[in-house]
């Protein structure tokens, strides 16, 4: 792990999500990046309809059934999370 990252918790890098709707994709959060580091608390503040909850959900992989991470990374202590199985969410969620 690079001397930078040594100390991230949580790493979002470049997330992106979109929703199936009946008038086609909706993109809902775009390139979304942010590293959480030991100690520290973040606060990811917008307006109604920004993606902040949908960019938590995604974290926690529990999306919505029309809802899916296109691209981006999201590691957890250095353990990607975007296709992880639902044996090693279990353990991340608690």
């Amino acid at each position: 792990m690079s001397e930078m990252k040594k100390d991230v918790v949580l790493s979002v890098e470049d997330l992106t999500i979109n929703f199936r709707t009946i008038n086609g994709m909706v993109k809902a959060v775009r390139g979304i990046s942010f590293d959480l580091k030991r100690g520290e608390t973040v606060a990811i503040v917008g307006e109604s309809g920004s993606g902040k909850s949908v960019s938590a959900y995604s974290i926690m992989q529990i999306l919505a059934g029309t809802g899916k991470i296109v691209s981006g990374s999201i590691k957890l202590d250095g353990q990607e999370l975007v296709g992880a199985g639902e044996e090693v969410m279990k353990t991340v969620r608690g």
